[in-house]
């Protein structure tokens, strides 16, 4: 169970990266209609800094790889 999880949030951080190539920026929309699951993954990464998951090794090296991609934890919501 937790390989799966596991190859999942490296599936989901490969097309993170893909996404940062192409846009310059980690600021997935949540309703991103090219990759939805992106979109949702993204928000949950975000969530789980929230709950401050500091403690849990495998959260440490993850959160690590992200903030190596540029990954933005606060986003802004713009009223364009």
């Amino acid at each position: 169970w937790e390989v799966k999880i596991s190859a999942d949030w490296h599936e989901r951080f490969e097309e993170l990266c893909a996404y940062q190539r192409a846009h310059g920026h980690c600021i997935v929309p949540r309703n991103y209609e090219e990759n939805q699951s992106l979109g949702n993954w993204v928000s949950t990464q975000r969530r789980n800094k929230e709950h401050d998951r500091k403690q849990d090794p495998v959260w440490k090296k993850r959160f690590a790889q992200l903030e190596g991609l540029g990954f933005e934890w606060e986003v802004k919501i713009s009223a364009e």
